[in-house]
């Protein structure tokens, strides 16, 4: 039987002094947690079972990836490797986040079709998850296909009847990260959905060594097996790239302290690296923004929306915005890049070329080991100052003086012969043995 621990406790929080009614709130949240933990452990064995006698009587094990944006898809190695396998049938399904309206990941109608729209002209299998006549979220066991296993890329904004805790009853839930796992903030591994699935895979041991000291599972369900995103590297290590000699400016959206990061440069140095791309014209300069970044100076009235389309139109005159998810060919083509977003940093160090971190002046949150360790590796910029004169050695110059550091850690953390999406499908394998 069911027991909502945290709406009793959070009732009964009405009636103490509002001190105690906190600790009765996250009494009963625990309460639940520690519930649902049970719930799920007790399914696992019974899926796992369902699993195997598939897998015995040679049916397809269904697989779904649950997705709800499109530029943060990051998984197609893995999805192809599984529709290159006769043991499954891999699937997208297409839901919509369950964002507040007045949040900048909000999403409307058009929005969910537009990701739909995505996969469905790449030719891949794709569902719509969510109900557009009825408003409402699908049930991922009512879903035309009923998955064996369920991948999610987002750990929020899931609505609760497609979450690892309802899944559980039917499937073997895994969370392959949409980003790069970049900073120390709990709330890349500590939220109650890092507990509830049952395979949370991250990049590398540096980064599983981190996350298992600080949370309360110690780590048990964490895989270390690379990253489907990195796949690209490894499937096209032989393949020549024609050098188009882009430089790449790529900002965060995290630009001021209200929130946990700290990471975005762009208020201080988002205009003059646009005055010193217009002095360089003989550079190939594309702009590529995160996709929070523009709505984030809208909502908090850095910038209006006249303002932000004024400055995108000194890029479009000058070279040329990217947007889309599909970027690692422009990074192969490219020269350099200048970003302050960690999970670009660990992307665009495997193509060996400079990379410019920006460094925050507002406390930025630190860097996950790993992603300290290529950072040092790099060339770092706190002033504009600084970045005017790495730019004018490192790009205009081509004095490209930290190669050889970049090369020794690329080889020391073992990226080159790393593939991510088979390390994944031999464990799902290993856990149905």
């Amino acid at each position: 039987m069911y027991i909502p621990y945290d709406k009793i406790f959070s009732t009964l929080a009405l009636f103490v002094n509002v001190k105690f009614g906190v600790k009765l709130k996250k009494f009963g949240q625990m309460l639940k947690t520690k519930s649902n933990l049970k719930y799920i452990c007790k399914n696992k064995k019974v899926v796992l079972k369902k699993i195997k006698e598939k897998l015995l009587k040679k049916e397809k094990i269904i697989v779904a990836f649950y997705i709800y944006d499109e530029t943060k898809w990051k998984s197609q190695s893995i999805y192809d490797l599984l529709d290159n396998d006769e043991r499954f049938v891999p699937y997208i399904f297409v839901s919509k986040n369950c964002s507040p309206e007045n949040n900048m990941n909000f999403q409307n109608k058009d929005d969910i079709k537009k990701v739909y729209n995505f996969f469905k002209n790449k030719n891949m299998n794709v569902f719509y998850a969510y109900d557009f006549e009825n408003d409402d979220y699908i049930p991922l066991d009512k879903m035309p296909i009923k998955p064996d296993i369920v991948f999610y890329s987002h750990p929020w904004y899931i609505f609760e009847t497609q979450g690892p805790v309802m899944v559980s009853n039917y499937a073997i839930t895994c969370y392959i990260p949409y980003f790069i796992a970049t900073s120390v903030s709990p709330i890349e591994y500590y939220t109650r959905f890092h507990q509830y699935v049952e395979n949370h895979y991250v990049l590398n041991d540096l980064i599983k060594n981190y996350y298992a000291e600080n949370m309360d599972n110690k780590g048990k369900n964490l895989k270390s097996v690379g990253h489907p995103m990195l796949d690209y590297f490894y499937l096209n290590k032989d393949k020549k790239f024609e050098n188009k000699n882009y430089v790449i400016y790529a900002p965060h959206w995290s630009v001021d302290k209200n929130n946990n990061l700290h990471w975005g440069t762009f208020l201080d140095l988002g205009y003059k690296i646009l005055d010193y791309a217009k002095a360089h014209p003989e550079l190939n300069w594309v702009y590529k923004p995160h996709p929070c970044l523009e709505s984030y100076l809208i909502k908090n009235n850095y910038y209006s929306k006249d303002e932000v389309d004024l400055y995108r139109k000194g890029w479009t005159d000058l070279g040329q915005i990217m947007e889309t998810g599909d970027y690692l060919d422009l990074f192969m083509q490219s020269t350099a890049l200048i970003t302050d977003c960690g999970s670009f940093e660990t992307e665009y160090f495997l193509t060996l070329k400079p990379l410019i971190h920006l460094k925050s002046k507002i406390d930025p949150t630190p860097f996950n080991p790993s992603v300290s360790k290529i950072v040092k590796s790099c060339y770092e910029a706190e002033t504009y100052q600084d970045l005017e004169k790495i730019l004018d050695e490192v790009i205009v110059k081509h004095n490209d003086y930290k190669a050889l550091e970049r090369k020794k850690v690329y080889r020391e953390m073992g990226y080159q012969n790393n593939y991510a999406a088979k390390n994944i499908l031999e464990d799902i394998l290993n856990c149905l043995k």
